[in-house]
């Protein structure tokens, strides 16, 4: 029995979903990525936000493209960093949206 092309049907079948996972793997190692490196620049934001350097920040901010928000609620302000992450794969949009928004915050007690 001739089964040389049997094994090139079934590579050609599972290919496509095996590049679908491994460029779903990319992507959401790409937003955990980003998200590390949001959480050091929210590091250096608020250290700039309580030494009252809200210029600096905006610079910093829109340098690295990056969305900041606070707000202020009493005794404690709430600091918000965003970053837009494009998203690659076909079919993770099913699972992020594209592109996907990484948000990180931080709360300071005001003294």
């Amino acid at each position: 029995m001739n089964k040389k092309g049997q094994a090139l049907v079934e590579f050609i079948l599972v290919l496509p979903v095996f590049v679908m996972f491994l460029l779903s793997i990319l992507d959401f190692s790409n937003v955990i990525y980003k998200k590390y490196h949001l959480e050091n620049d929210l590091d250096y934001v608020v250290e700039l936000y309580r030494q009252d350097k809200i210029t600096e920040i905006s610079n910093y901010t829109s340098s690295k493209h990056i969305t900041f928000d606070y707000e202020i609620n009493g005794e404690k302000t709430v600091i918000t960093l965003s970053k837009k992450v494009d998203i690659v794969t076909p079919g993770a949009n099913l699972i992020f949206d594209n592109p996907y928004i990484v948000n990180v915050d931080r709360v300071i007690y005001n003294e």
